[in-house]
């Protein structure tokens, strides 16, 4: 997820601090050099504060290595019962992270479709609005059977996300499209369903998106070369 930087005050507003000074305009400048001086403290109090949020929001998993016992629940899942590797994605449709991962799931299912399962969990964050609308039409797409189809088209519009977004993939996929409309609605049911999704989340760890899990332990690399050589390990 995107870190939050305070750079670009600073670079705008330092041309107001590189100005030349007519003659007899010093007490002006000690003016402006008092109030430069009190805008760098609040710049550099934000660019602390900014660090911090960005820590959490750029999160990147912490050194626990257990295994967290992951129900399937109500998820929809990809690959068979007794597969090698499970991999457990705790996702938001409109995170522009979770879309670059995107990918590398939908290559390890595709090219080991006996040997990989993969289960997607709902964990829409709330700045991003489109997060929730865009799962209620993921999971109206996988009432017809075609929820990873449907998820993995819509990833790199992330940007775009919207109703008509949804309805273009729904009708690419041949879904039929009286009942996408009809079951696409963010409804109370389908908010439990995503509240469900991010308690379930947070019990075992996850504090940002993409979170993934491997056979219940939190991966370190989120890459299809990382699954891979997981795997032919034997997990």
């Amino acid at each position: 997820m995107a870190s939050i930087r305070f750079a670009a005050p600073v670079l705008l507003l330092a041309p107001l601090f590189l100005q030349c000074v007519s003659p007899g305009g010093e007490a002006r400048l000690n003016r402006m050099e008092a109030k430069q001086d009190s805008i760098l403290k609040i710049l550099s109090t934000m660019r602390e504060q900014s660090d911090f949020v960005a820590q959490r929001v750029g999160w990147r998993p912490p050194a626990d290595t257990a295994p967290k016992a992951i129900p399937v629940g109500s998820s929809f899942v990809q690959g068979p019962d007794n597969a090698v590797l499970t991999l457990v994605e705790f996702s938001d449709l409109q995170c522009p992270y979770c879309a670059q991962v995107a990918p590398a799931l939908d290559s390890m299912a595709k090219a080991y479709p006996k040997q990989v399962k993969v289960i997607f969990k709902h964990f829409p964050l709330s700045f991003h609005p489109q997060a929730r609308p865009a799962a209620a039409a993921a999971i109206a797409a996988g009432r017809q059977g075609k929820f990873f189809e449907f998820r993995y088209r819509v990833a790199p519009h992330f940007r775009a996300l919207g109703d008509s977004l949804y309805l273009a993939v729904a009708a690419e996929l041949g879904l039929d499209m009286d009942r996408f409309k009809r079951e696409m609605v963010l409804t109370p049911e389908v908010n439990k369903m995503l509240d469900e999704d991010m308690d379930l989340g947070r019990k075992v760890g996850v504090e940002g998106t993409p979170t993934i899990f491997v056979n219940g332990r939190l991966a370190p690399d989120r890459s299809f070369e990382y699954f891979e050589r997981l795997l032919k390990r034997g997990g």
